[in-house]
């Protein structure tokens, strides 16, 4: 102890100021960060235990839609990048930034990592690559860190869309947060971390998978791969999108979801961003045919959607859901912040289902083919009651909220202004 103060906090101290110097002379400016009080990561561990799982919420600010029993997703990213001790790979649809808000304390953090010897590499998609490139070159400045771009639309017509990260090969943290300082604060979000050496070794190989395809598409990883675990836990199964890039052991995303749907017996809660029944003008019904089946065999389905839902032909699809016997369907408007109009924030863009209040679904994929089909996406089914049971809450905080409504079927909808 120095003057009351920890030696770990001075040296904190000390090697942030040295940061900012290295990033000045650099040539990059470095993110504002007012530091706050570590008293809300305090029951937010560094590492979770071995098998355990933790849910982590974001929620718009000026809502009511926070679980107060949940942690946030800044909280636990910025434990997790403390706690790791050699290795984070980040693999992300995009990143986004904007100074003094709520990403750049993770960056921070991420560099600071970097400096006690952490490597650090990051995955994003190229198309949109050019969102934020002063934040994507911030990483790539970052010493003892790589980011590699991937042309997924090349590959398989779509985008990696994927949003997880994995630590030390030991825990991993997968839901719909994008790396953007809107998903912390200005839009509602889900995810999981979980420490399972099983599920974090699968991830860890479709991150090698798709960090090697980022530089050589040919590059297939047949020679030298990774050992990668085969098959689900008794608890834990994550599904991949695409089924043709889906590496051999983990299956593809849309079987598992399905086969949850399909084994519910009385109660399915779903929330999205996005349901579809079409691909364009071409329909695809097979998620809306495993939903009547649900709700034709006694399955009370309750179905909540963003108002980003409301263009055709999604519209049309979610009216005829509704009018299905034991299908209702809900969507959700948050509203502005009062006179302030932020672009592609202020919305539920959640993913997750629950079924029984026992199964958790959670991940990256909007319910529309082309996210099962042509684009990188990563989910989880969690066989653990207590999570289950969370999710549910969060889903009926927000269906029972004045930020949602039943489809009208009579109702000309207008499409939200979303930029």
């Amino acid at each position: 102890m120095v003057r009351g103060l920890p030696l770990r906090r001075l040296a904190r101290s000390a090697f942030g100021l040295l940061l900012t110097l290295l990033l000045i002379v650099q040539g990059c400016t470095p993110p504002t960060v007012q530091r706050k009080s570590d008293r809300a990561t305090e029951q937010v561990p560094l590492q979770l235990s071995p098998g355990d799982a933790q849910l982590a919420q974001s929620f718009p600010i000026g809502t009511d839609l926070k679980d107060p029993s949940l942690p946030t997703t800044q909280e636990v990213w910025l434990q997790q990048i403390r706690g790791a001790q050699r290795s984070i790979d980040w693999a992300g649809f995009y990143i986004a930034s904007a100074r003094g808000e709520a990403l750049d304390p993770v960056l921070v953090e991420l560099s600071q990592a970097a400096a006690r010897g952490v490597r650090l590499r990051f995955i994003f998609d190229k198309q949109m690559a050019g969102n934020d490139p002063q934040a994507l070159g911030f990483l790539a400045r970052i010493p003892n860190a790589a980011v590699r771009i991937l042309d997924f639309n090349l590959i398989a017509t779509g985008s990696h869309h994927a949003k997880y990260l994995v630590v030390d090969n030991r825990e991993i943290f997968l839901g719909s947060q994008n790396f953007d300082w809107r998903s912390l604060s200005h839009i509602q979000e889900l995810g999981v971390r979980i420490a399972h050496p099983h599920i974090a070794g699968q991830l860890a190989f479709l991150f090698e998978m798709d960090f090697a395809l980022a530089q050589d598409r040919n590059d297939t990883l047949e020679s030298n791969p990774p050992v990668m675990p085969r098959g689900p836990t008794t608890e834990i199964e994550i599904g991949v999108s695409p089924p043709q890039l889906s590496p051999d052991g983990i299956r593809p995303a849309l079987p598992v979801l399905l086969d949850m749907i399909r084994a519910a017996k009385y109660r399915l809660c779903i929330q999205l961003l996005r349901y579809s029944a079409h691909q364009g003008s071409e329909r695809w019904d097979t998620l809306e045919e495993a939903l009547k089946q649900a709700a034709a065999r006694g399955v009370r389905v309750q179905l909540l959607v963003s108002n980003w839902s409301t263009g055709t032909p999604e519209i049309d699809d979610l009216k005829e859901l509704a009018g299905f016997p034991n299908i209702e369907v809900r969507i959700a408007s948050i509203p502005e912040v009062p006179g302030r109009f932020i672009p592609y924030a202020r919305v539920i863009h959640s993913k997750f289902a629950v079924s029984d209040d026992q199964v958790l679904w959670l991940g990256t994929t909007n319910w529309e083919r082309p996210m099962f089909m042509t684009s990188r996406n990563v989910d989880v089914v969690l066989r653990r009651e207590v999570l289950a049971k969370q999710a549910q809450r969060v889903f009926l905080r927000t269906w029972n909220s004045s930020y949602s409504a039943p489809v009208d079927v009579r109702k000309q909808y207008a499409p939200p202004r979303v930029k």
